[in-house]
């Protein structure tokens, strides 16, 4: 890295570039971009619009603002993926940093697991989710991964949600020794 690159990267983490920067892309060997900085450290202007700027595996500016809950409110380019198709939308949702009105569920990457699966996984989804049915490539729903994780809501009830090889919400509970706890609050 150019010592004009090190010092613009120390300047970027403390929020020092001049106002009127717009070298955006300028990067590393591995094309961290100062864009990255700012947006990990929460440091971008109020008009940055350059969200799909990535590195070299296809990290973009939005993937590091979502994963540290720094995207605008107004954010709505969540289908934005890296190499891999994890979408920022993945990233925002698996750390619980998707806006309480956020409705693009469905959005998947390449094994068709959804923004809802990455969410379930941490127990990030919102009260009130309905979409329990978004299956990926192998059927597993996101009522699966939140079953396995201990985390259906009360009120659960769509036991015959299958995957593609006719495994139900309950076998899910049980294999993972979850299906006490639902018993013992009359749910099953």
């Amino acid at each position: 890295m150019t010592a004009e690159i090190t010092e613009l990267f120390k300047q970027a983490r403390k929020g020092e570039l001049s106002k009127d920067f717009d070298q955006w892309e300028m990067s590393d060997k591995d094309g961290w971009s100062i864009g990255h900085v700012m947006a990990r450290w929460d440091k971008l202007p109020k008009s940055f619009d350059q969200w799909a700027i990535a590195d070299n595996n296809g990290w973009s500016i939005g993937h590091e603002a979502a994963l540290h809950d720094n995207l605008p409110e107004d954010f709505n380019q969540w289908e934005l993926a890296d190499k891999d198709s994890w979408s920022i939308g993945h990233s925002a949702a698996l750390f619980g940093n998707l806006p309480k009105d956020f409705d693009r569920w469905e959005i998947a990457n390449k094994d068709g697991w959804s923004i809802a699966h990455a969410g379930a996984l941490h127990d990030n989804l919102p009260e009130g989710f309905n979409q329990w049915e978004l299956a990926d490539k192998d059927g597993q729903t996101v009522a699966h991964l939140s079953a396995s994780r201990g985390n259906l809501p009360d009120g659960f009830d769509q036991w015959e949600l299958c995957d593609n090889d006719g495994w139900t919400i309950t076998h899910e509970i049980a294999q993972y020794n979850r299906i006490l706890r639902h018993n013992k609050r009359g749910e099953m």
